[in-house]
This record gives structure tokens, sequence and C-alpha cells, in this order.
């Protein structure tokens, strides 16, 4: 009843509103609209639109790895780290989606709760919503609408689910990715994509055997990959934890700091990375618009439903069919921009 009663005042509220509430720091005005954008609400669109343009300052870090490896208890120290510099900070925790509900599964934030009654720390958890690269589709809006809020720093933990976990570099400008002694043989840890992402990494549970066997072959790696992906003068640097007792964690904290220090004294190599950035989140945008007009179709409430007639009828083929809804729903914009 009372997250009806949320959400209804929320519809009540016109975008600028919502916007203005948003850039106060409302945190149930905040949440609200991130639920919107998670169950993909197409009224959340024109809010997060106007949001855009008060965003730009925050800095964004990605935390990833396995399952296991620590990430929650590290972020939870990290947190703790940035309020210690009176720094304001949202979290995003993707956690994996029940097969039921879709919502989140785990709920990490737990590992956070000693945070929960700072105003200044936002931690939201969101549900991968079965996306693959280990993010949910409305983590871009939710970033959103932190950056708004005035965080100054965002932090984006994701699932573990290995090496298609790469979305996160679409999002991030400082990725830290961490491994432990029990992530595997180090021996393989080269052949890992994943660790192709990460600008700085981390072996955390530092006191299990074969930890530092894990921290030479990082570096081993580190210093002989030659990754035309790495920014040019930027060489990631590997960080030993043991993050249940915060050891490491403010050699990770100069190491982030180091990261984002190097943006700023390369704006040329920081704008590149914003620009790819922001191809990948309108190609997000633009993808997700199309499917859902000709998931549309495909269900039959469409106006092609007698192409799906045709090709049960086997008229047609599901290649041919394919094509057909495609440049049915591209028609309105290429009329649109004639």
């Amino acid at each position: 009843m009372l997250a009806a009663c949320a959400m209804s005042a929320l519809e009540q509220m016109t975008v600028a509103e919502q916007v203005d509430a948003v850039r106060s720091g409302d945190l149930r005005v905040a949440a609200r609209l991130i639920t919107r954008a998670e169950n993909r609400d197409p009224t959340v669109r024109d809010t997060v639109k106007e949001l855009y343009r008060y965003g730009g300052r925050a800095r964004t870090i990605g935390i990833t790895g396995p399952p296991g490896a620590g990430k929650s208890t590290l972020l939870d120290q990290l947190i703790a780290k940035y309020r210690r510099q009176e720094k304001r900070v949202g979290v995003l925790a993707v956690d994996p989606s029940s097969p039921h509900s879709g919502g989140a599964l785990l709920g990490d934030r737990v590992r956070m709760s000693r945070h929960d009654s700072d105003a200044n720390v936002f931690i939201r958890s969101m549900a991968t919503r079965g996306a693959l690269g280990g993010l949910s589709a409305a983590v871009g809006d939710a970033l959103t609408i932190m950056d708004a809020m005035g965080r100054d720093i965002i932090i984006v933990e994701t699932v573990g689910i290995g090496q298609s976990e790469m979305d996160i570099i679409r999002h991030a400008s400082c990725i830290v990715l961490l491994q432990t002694a029990l992530s595997g043989d180090e021996t393989q840890v080269s052949k890992a994509g994943v660790l192709e992402i990460g600008d700085i990494f981390v072996v955390n549970k530092v006191d299990v055997e074969g930890s530092h066997r894990m921290v030479n072959a990082l570096k081993e790696m580190v210093h002989s990959r030659d990754d035309r992906n790495t920014m040019e003068g930027w060489y990631p640097s590997v960080v030993a934890t043991e993050a249940t007792t915060g050891r490491g964690v403010d050699e990770l904290y100069e190491h982030i700091e180091r990261r984002f220090d190097f943006l700023a004294a390369n704006p040329a190599a920081a704008r590149d990375l914003s620009l790819t950035q922001l191809r990948a989140r309108a190609f997000e945008i633009a993808k997700d618009m199309i499917g859902r007009r000709i998931a549309q179709e495909l269900d039959g409430h469409g106006s092609d439903r007698q192409l799906l007639l045709d090709a049960l009828n086997r008229e047609i083929d599901p290649y041919e069919l394919s094509d057909l809804m495609f440049y049915t729903q591209l028609a309105p914009w290429d009329s649109h921009s004639n």
C-alpha cells in the first residue's frame, strides 16, 4: 500500500517537479524513477532526458569479478573511505534476477547496511533481467538519475558471471577487477577475456594460500600483454587487499584516484572514452525501441499479423519475415527524416 501511494504521488508530479526533486536529493523520487526504468516504463523517458542535462560530474567506478571474490565487502570499505573524504556516494548493486519474478535475487546491499542511515549514500539494488553482459538495461538511466542528484562518486557492482561480464566498460571510467587465489590456476589468467577490461586488478582475500602467486601472475600479465584496448599511457596496477579487515583499501583508493587524475591530465583520451560509452548507450536505447516495436508485431498485435500468417503458410520464410518487419519499423524514421 505504501509503495502504491508513493508511486501515485510520483505520477502526480510533472516532469519539471520530478527533475527538481532529484536535483535536490530526494531519495524516494530517485528510487521510484529507477524502478520505472527497470520496468521499462516509457513515462520515465522525459524525466531522464531532462536529468541528463544536469549530469556529467560524477566519477563512475565499476567493480566486477567472479562470485565469491568479495566485491560487496570491498565496496562497503570503499564507501566508508569516500565518506571520510566527505564525498556523496551512489551505488548500483546489480544482482542476478529471480527466474520467476525478474527481481534481484541476492540483495548484496545487506553487506552495506551500515550506510543505510547516511543520506549521502544512496544504495540501489538492480536485477540483471537476463542481461548477459552482467548489467541491467536500465543501468544507464539509473546512472543518469544518480549523476543528476549530485553524487560525487557512483560505484557499479556487477553480478559475478565470468567472462561475459563486459558491459561494465560502457558505463565506468575506472574498472576494478577482483580476483582471488580461489579464482583458478593463475596460469590461466591471461586467457580470461574479461581481464582485458581492468584498469586496476585486485587480488582480494590475500591471506588465502596462493594469493601472492596470483598477484605475481597478474603483474606479469599486465607487464607483458599487448592490449590494444588499453588507453595509451595508462598501465593497470595490481593491488592486494583483505576486504574484511580493510587491509589494502587505502592503496586501492590511491590507485583509483590515480586513474581519474590520468583522465583529467589526458582530456583527449577521456573524451574518446566518453564518446565510446555514449555511442554504446545510444545504440542500446535505439535497439530497445526497435526491438519493442518488432516484438509487438511478432506477438500478433501489430499491423504485420498477415506477415506472420504468410510465414505460417510457408509463403515467406523467417528470414524474409524478419527483413520485412525490420524495414517496416524503420520506415517511420525514414519518412520523418525526408
